[in-house]
């Protein structure tokens, strides 16, 4: 398991005068769930490029187990943490094993082979994820939802201790959005730091122990996430009104208010 602190992060693109994050300050506890929310442009995923060292702050400050980001390779990182953008298209028509296999890269050595045993971790993960039936498909031919899984995999077979997903669930169907969700919680039941992204409050409530939401690159709540989201915090975030309530002792956002729907 590893421990994810965030202290003062500060970043804006090179053309652009305005920070994209503002001062972000996170814990993101060991071996738990955290779920970044937050509208379109709200700083997510360029956080997260922060934390896998594609973007470096002018500010602030990533430790990993206690340790600044600065001072950790990308090969060190990479046994530590994986990651799972929101699309990921190949350009060359892997199979399935074979794309799964590039997640032994951190373990191999330079030029070196997968062995019987990368292969054996490789097909263990897609029996974990019901995928051994496509091993041998080529990823082009896959449905969104199975390449979403493709995509796990793949992280999954780097045996990272955190497995970080930018917007998992986008563009995926209901059924494979459970797939995703039952995915993520059980990795950290499992043991793993997990940390994904999603515009649904509800997909936080349904697998998330914490949530940070962010707003305009600035962290604006955060804690548990029947404490932390509540419907004046969404309305003030997303800027419409919003309705919430209770089901099986579980919080679920039901969504606009009738009338707050207006005939064009």
């Amino acid at each position: 398991m590893s421990k994810i602190t965030l202290e003062n992060l500060r970043y804006r693109y090179p053309i652009s005068k305005t920070d994209v994050l503002r001062g972000v300050n996170l814990q993101i506890p060991e071996g738990k769930v955290t779920a970044l929310l937050g509208p379109n442009g709200s700083g997510k995923s360029t956080l997260f490029k922060v934390l896998i060292k594609v973007l470096s702050p002018y500010e602030g400050a990533v430790y990993v187990n206690g340790e600044d980001l600065k001072n950790i390779s990308i090969d060190a990182l990479s046994k530590i943490v994986a990651w799972v953008p929101q699309e990921e298209d190949s350009l060359f028509p892997y199979t399935v094993l074979d794309y799964v296999l590039l997640g032994r890269t951190p373990h191999l050595g330079f030029f070196n082979m997968p062995s019987e045993k990368d292969e054996k971790i490789a097909y263990n993960v897609l029996t974990q994820l019901n995928l051994s039936h496509v091993a041998h498909r080529k990823v082009p031919t896959l449905s969104g939802g199975e390449k979403k899984l493709v995509s796990i995999a793949r992280a999954l077979v780097q045996e990272p201790e955190t497995l970080i997903l930018d917007e998992p669930t986008a563009h995926l169907d209901i059924g494979n959005k459970m797939k995703v969700l039952n995915i993520i919680r059980g990795m950290a039941n499992s043991g793993k730091t997990v940390i994904f992204s999603t515009h649904d409050p509800n997909e936080v409530f349904l697998v998330a122990d914490n949530v940070a939401i962010m707003n305009g690159g600035e962290i604006v709540s955060e804690g548990p996430p029947a404490k932390a989201i509540t419907e004046e915090t969404l309305e003030k975030v997303y800027g419409v009104p919003v309705v919430m309530h209770k089901i099986n002792e579980k919080q679920v956002l039901v969504g606009m208010r009738q009338e707050d729907f207006k005939s064009p």
